[in-house]
């Protein structure tokens, strides 16, 4: 939806068969047959809508999207947009950060992921003095980077749209009317030239008239406004999003949801709050709460860190005076190591994942020779402790187990790989988490919590959510094992980055369609990976940057609302794209038709344009926008085709007989457009089952409409009166068609059953 106004006129006008249809009404004004061109208000129309239900959808989705641009902070304290950004200026950059300039590190240190310039997805350290281009993203630390190029002059608008658009999303939708307007490109062209060079030079037929009658075949072969109606149904829906406060990025990714069949939840951000809160600290013998918390507030003084969990940390600590550091070394928080190490006089000291923390010492050990055992520092206060404080690194494992089984985050402290104490975080569940997991499990949807926090935190957090099961720790999982795990896990803890892409890819192997949420960098990857991918509002630039979709709320419970949009649009187009090629489908039989045995093509322009507008054209925009959340089943392509299939049958059958009674070309033709009408208004009304008020009127109106075009407009419409015999056959056909549509319905059924 980031197309300008130019590229939407320019796509909705100069399309293959517009080109078709100018040509066609150029030469049918060239033979003086002024009704003929009736087909050409339709095209109009369709053309006008098309581009103003496109247009306000990129104005509504835009301003939207304005209100929620990405903001930086420069170092004099003054808050710029991305489009501010000049040269010369200094932005402040911290984790989950999108670099929006080029330019140059002058001070701080951080990770930057750089895959974006160089396709490498490890973290590269960089300092003050060091080049960072636009579109990098900041994993850890902070950094304050001068701005050298911003705007056009930058690769961020490139780099940007190249991170929504990294890939073709999935969409059996998209894909299916490709194929029909595929079908009908490489049909169209070949069938006119044949059925106007026999007309012409085999059946003798005056050049206006085989001029018509092309002109009539191809215009029922051309299902017009099938592609509109897909645009505006989809635009409308992406409005519809937009005011919940559901910013669509990618035009088809609510189709894509609602397709789904697994959706893989990170866990903080998506199922809790994200507001973290230091709830309890246990502090291991020797050492004092007060102790800690001093410890504590003198490490985030110095760590850049400054995502959820540090800012719980800093908050917590408030109000006490902070123990003084001489840093030696320091490494923030990454994704990859899940702790911060600083390194001072009185040892080193780490604060994260426990388990993480302790193989870290041993490797450090291992490299050292063995010779600088990890041991408690001297400088450690002698202070009593609380009774059940953790003695040792393995009690302390124990107790950090049992924290996190009743849904607490664990974070240890550590010097020197010694535990000093535990520190206990909670995030709360978002409201409504567990009606929205209930939703998706009675749709069938199975849901995979993927977090890289503590298997037993994230086990307690699902279970109180509603997702049932047992934990996984992801720590030491290797690559080939992932694809069963899938299969029979749906709690993970512990993920890397690496190991989440890796999941959402082994089920897509598996031939599910997966959705995932994230909020985190930590999560771009995975995201980059999924079929739909859906990020919080809150998250960071990265994770927004690369999703089709961005919760602006940060509320889970909006995705039952997207799925229901997506089901509209699928069901409905699918409900509307049986009537235009109903058309299509015999317009290229009777063409056949009539190279090999009738002497004319049967329609005359106008004939197939009244009977498009009143049986496909009015009822398709009225269908279309119409209030549809059942449940989306089987191919989008096969259930149009059996749908379409037995009416376009049903109209050859009829036609052919019209030709074996005696009579002109004339009354042969008025035949044929009586038949032709009333076997689509029958295909409209079975098309409405079931029948709701709305439906029943849109048939009644329509089948008016075609009555009153009939009997009143027939000179226009070339109609002439028919004989006694070829009445009885009209007559006979309009009470036999409902009966042979459904016996050719269920002929169909069975042949697709048996595979014959």
């Amino acid at each position: 939806m980031t197309h300008s106004y130019w590229d939407i006129v320019r796509r909705q006008t100069f399309t293959l068969f517009n080109a078709v249809n100018l040509v066609l009404a150029l030469l049918i004004a060239w033979t003086g047959a002024w009704q003929n061109m009736f087909f050409v208000g339709t095209v109009l129309t369709n053309w006008l809508i098309g581009m103003i239900q496109e247009i306000r959808a990129r104005r509504t989705l835009n301003q939207l999207a304005l209100l929620h641009q990405d903001t930086y902070h420069l170092a004099d304290g003054r808050t710029v947009t991305r489009d501010g950004l000049e040269p010369g200026m200094v932005v402040v950059l911290e984790q989950g950060d999108q670099v929006p300039c080029d330019g140059t590190v002058t001070s701080g240190s951080g990770e930057v992921d750089e895959s974006q310039q160089t396709g490498e997805s490890e973290e590269v350290q960089r300092t003050a003095g060091d080049r960072l281009l636009s579109g990098m993203t900041i994993i850890s630390g902070r950094l304050e980077l001068r701005a050298d190029a911003t705007g056009d002059n930058t690769r961020a608008a490139k780099l940007m749209h190249e991170a929504r658009s990294h890939k073709k999303f999935r969409s059996p939708l998209r894909d299916a009317i490709d194929t029909i307007v595929r079908f009908c490109t490489i049909a169209i062209i070949p069938c006119g030239v044949l059925l106007f060079v026999r007309s012409l030079y085999a059946t003798q037929v005056p050049v206006k008239q085989a001029i018509n009658s092309m002109a009539a075949a191809l215009i029922g072969m051309i299902p017009e406004g099938l592609v509109v109606l897909t645009s505006i149904a989809l635009a409308v829906a992406s409005v519809k999003l937009a005011k919940e406060q559901v910013l669509v990025q990618q035009l088809y990714c609510s189709e894509t949801l609602a397709r789904t069949d697994v959706l893989c939840l990170d866990k903080t951000g998506t199922l809790t709050q994200g507001k973290m809160t230091l709830v309890k600290i246990l502090t291991q013998p020797g050492w004092t709460e007060q102790d800690v918390k001093q410890i504590l507030a003198g490490l985030y003084a110095v760590l850049p860190d400054s995502n959820a969990t540090a800012v719980a940390i800093r908050r917590g600590c408030e109000g006490v005076p902070a123990r003084f550091f001489t840093v030696q070394d320091m490494k923030p928080f990454a994704s990859a190591t899940k702790f911060s190490k600083v390194v001072t006089r009185q040892g080193t000291w780490c604060v994260g994942a426990l388990s993480n923390i302790l193989a870290d010492a041993q490797n450090q050990w291992a490299a050292d020779g063995g010779s600088a055992a990890a041991s408690p520092s001297q400088s450690k206060p002698s202070a009593s402790s609380e009774a059940a404080s953790p003695a040792s690194a393995d009690q302390a494992l124990r107790t950090q187990e049992i924290w996190a089984s009743r849904g607490y985050r664990v974070l240890a402290l550590t010097l020197d790989g010694t535990p000093a104490a535990l520190l206990l975080l909670q995030d709360p569940l978002k409201p409504d988490v567990r009606q929205t997991v209930g939703y998706f499990r009675k749709q069938g949807v199975d849901l995979k919590v993927i977090s890289g926090d503590d298997p037993a935190t994230v086990q307690a957090i699902a279970n109180e959510a509603g997702i049932t099961g047992k934990a996984v720790s992801m720590q030491h999982v290797g690559a080939q094992d992932i694809p069963v795990l899938m299969q029979t896990h749906s709690i993970f803890g512990r993920v890397t980055p690496d190991q989440k892409k890796a999941m959402v890819q082994a089920l897509q192997v598996q031939g599910h369609v997966v959705a995932m949420t994230g909020d985190g960098v930590n999560d771009v990857l995975a995201l980059k990976a999924a079929d739909c991918s859906i990020a919080m509002g809150s998250g960071s630039q990265a994770a927004r940057a690369v999703s089709s979709m961005i919760l602006l709320n940060n509320q889970f419970d909006d995705l039952p609302g997207i799925v229901v949009q997506g089901r509209r649009v699928i069901n409905n187009i699918q409900r509307t794209a049986s009537l235009f090629l109903v058309k299509t489908l015999f317009s290229f039989g009777l063409t056949l038709l009539t190279l090999v045995f009738f002497r004319v093509y049967p329609f005359e322009p106008v004939q197939l344009s009244v009977i498009s507008a009143l049986a496909t054209g009015i009822p398709s925009f009225v269908l279309t926008l119409e209030p549809n959340d059942s449940r989306v089943q089987g191919s989008f392509l096969k259930n149009v085709l059996s749908r379409a299939v037995p009416g376009a049958f049903n109209v050859l059958i009829l036609v052919t007989i019209a030709r074996l009674l005696p009579g002109t070309r004339t009354q042969f033709s008025t035949m044929a457009t009586l038949v032709a009408g009333i076997n689509a208004l029958w295909v409209l009304f079975f098309v409405c089952q079931p029948m709701t008020r709305i439906r029943a009127a849109l048939v009644a109106f329509m089948a008016a409409g075609f009555v009153i075009a009939v009997l009143f407009f027939g000179k226009l419409m070339f109609l002439v009166p028919l004989d006694l015999w070829q009445l009885a056959f009209v007559i006979a056909a309009a009470v036999a068609i409902p009966f042979v549509l459904r016996l050719l319905s269920a002929l169909e059924r069975r042949i697709l059953k048996t595979g014959m």
